[in-house]
């Protein structure tokens, strides 16, 4: 009897560990749940600690990055560099507030912006009992809304040493990755709980189709978007398993059914640090960094940049391995980034290749055009004969590049192409008997596609109405009379911006995304059309100078920002009124 209940334990046993290693039907295998992933720019963390300054805001800010990149929910690739560049460009200075964040993640195409604090570092405790602790504090901002849609307050705490003493930099540096990893990985399980709505009640509130199950809960704060663009606020109210009921809070244009709602999240409270003594006068701070963490990650980044160097001089190729990245900076403008290409005489080619052919549609050789970082490929298009173009080709086998000249194809606004680019550098080998110097040549790769189409712009000779003719408010309000424009090839979302000629005797205002459906005309939606005469009714209005515009995109575009559109003319008319009133 004993032998028998011996060996069914250990069948039992030999039946676990199999159902571990192997998908039988013992053992049902685990399936991820498939996340949204958010393109996200990290903005650098603020310190306010008082110890190390901008240093160990970077060195958080960075920890912050690489954790963020180990995950496959957040892409991170936008560089502290484009970060910068754009902060330039819009005018920004640190620290940003939530509209600075909004403006500068629409230039970088980014899902989200996330910003960070260093609030306190705190030290505790002796020799080799010695620890110190980070909080660091994280909001992730909603690149549409302005809102907050997740977040952590973590604190990370360096562990004790066992026979020897580290010093007070290393400490903080180790309590700093410990708190980026807590945070990332709190921000990484939170799921934002989204919604549709499903129907309208009353006027006042709304059905949405998730419920308890998927996170939703009473008292929840959501925002309503339409197309990227926030459109109103609601409160959850009550919540069944599979749906839920919301108070409109707030509503811009009238929420509809299949408009989005996603949660605000509710940051939580920074928690206690280590019970400890106050920073003492001889902890480190930023004009102190010592022999410790810090002046070692200096010295190891110095190490690394030299040898860096002396690879690549004696490498001479500078990087021809790595094949330039595509960007887009406008609806076909394409980006690179040029320092990549800064190796003076070894580059020697830039070629830009369609999808539509297997040979470049252009080509740039002129270092200070390819320094530039940007060409515009619009003048490929349109009516007009083919474009004319020399490129330099080598064939299997052959080490010397021959030049080829041959002709673009005419082609017409509206087709969406794949682009990539490619380099051709040249290196010196030496020189020959006579001195002559001899090359070497090589193509890299060709790199990432950017999917881009050259939309047709919506002229002011395509509008209704004309430059200078009155729009009548009473007529707009009755539909017999609209802002029209004629379809430009390609596009297929508009917008309509309206605005005073002299400012202040106006409104200005911007419509809807506009969906184009079918046929030759566009014009404002009903809804939008309603708004734009609410807007021009007021008395005081009529006889004044409007310009319009009508903006085109096409939506399978890789560029979805500001810089997707394509600007139409502006164009003006005047606010007609009616007798006896607007």
């Amino acid at each position: 009897m004993q032998t028998r209940a011996i060996r069914s334990l250990c069948y039992a046993l030999v039946l676990a560990l199999l159902s571990t290693i192997a998908p039988t039907p013992l053992c049902k295998p685990a399936c991820a749940q498939l996340m949204p992933q958010y393109s996200v720019g990290v903005v650098d963390f603020i310190n306010e600690s008082g110890v190390q300054g901008d240093f160990l805001a970077r060195l958080a800010t960075d920890a912050v990055v690489v954790e963020m990149s180990k995950s496959n929910r957040y892409d991170v690739s936008i560089t502290r560099t484009m970060m910068k560049t754009k902060m330039e460009e819009l005018g920004l200075r640190s620290p940003l507030s939530k509209l600075d964040l909004v403006r500068l993640g629409e230039v970088l195409s980014a899902d989200a912006m996330l910003q960070g604090v260093i609030s306190s570092v705190v030290l505790a405790g002796s020799g080799p009992t010695r620890r110190a602790s980070v909080t660091l504090i994280a909001q992730m901002v909603d690149q549409a809304s302005g809102e907050i849609i997740n977040g952590a307050v973590q604190t990370g705490t360096s562990s004790a040493r066992v026979g020897y003493t580290a010093d007070d930099n290393s400490l903080i540096a180790e309590a700093i990755n410990g708190a980026a990893f807590l945070a990332v990985r709190t921000m990484i399980d939170y799921v934002i709980p989204e919604a549709t709505v499903m129907m309208n009640i009353g006027g006042s509130q709304v059905m949405i189709n998730k419920g308890a199950r998927d996170g939703i809960k009473s008292g929840m704060r959501m925002i309503v978007l339409r197309d990227r663009e926030i459109i109103g606020y609601l409160d959850v109210t009550s919540v069944d398993p599979g749906d839920a009921y919301a108070k409109v809070v707030k509503s811009m244009r009238g929420i509809q059914p299949q408009d989005k709602a996603r949660a605000i999240f509710e940051m939580p409270a920074v928690p206690t640090a280590l019970k400890s003594a106050p920073l003492p006068s001889g902890a480190p701070s930023h004009s102190r960094v010592g022999g410790g963490a810090a002046s070692k990650i200096v010295k190891f980044a110095l190490a690394v940049a030299v040898v860096f160097a002396a690879a690549m001089l004696f490498k001479g190729g500078n990087g021809a391995e790595d094949p330039p990245q595509a960007g887009l900076g406008g609806p076909v403008v394409i980006t690179w980034d040029p320092s990549i290409l800064s190796s003076g005489q070894n580059f020697y080619e830039l070629q830009i290749k369609s999808s539509e052919y297997d040979f470049p549609v252009k080509t740039i050789r002129d270092p200070g055009q390819w320094s530039l970082g940007r060409t515009d490929l619009k003048g490929l298009y349109g009516p007009g004969a083919g474009t004319a173009v020399t490129y330099y080709k080598m064939d299997q086998g052959s080490t010397t590049p021959t030049s080829i000249s041959g002709t673009v194809p005419a082609e017409g606004f509206g087709i969406t192409h794949q682009y990539q680019l490619r380099a051709l550098y040249r290196e010196q080998k030496g020189v020959d008997a006579t001195g002559v110097p001899q090359y070497g040549y090589k193509f890299t790769d060709w790199g990432n596609s950017v999917t881009a189409t050259c939309v047709e712009r919506v002229t002011a000779t395509t509008v209704t109405p004309l430059n200078g003719d009155p729009l009548l408010v009473s007529q707009l309000l009755t539909d017999d009379a609209n802002l029209r424009w004629t379809h430009p090839a390609g596009a297929d979302q508009f917008r309509v911006k309206v605005w005073p000629v002299q400012p202040g005797t106006g409104p200005t205002w911007q419509s809807s995304i506009i969906y184009y459906g079918s046929g030759a005309d566009v014009s404002l939606p009903v809804a939008d059309r309603l708004a734009l005469a609410s807007q021009l009714k007021p008395s005081a209005f009529i006889d004044k100078e409007m310009f319009w515009r009508v903006d085109g995109r096409h939506t399978g575009d890789t560029l979805t920002g500001e810089l997707g559109w394509a600007q139409g003319d502006t164009v003006v008319f005047v606010i007609g009124g009616t007798p006896g009133g607007p």
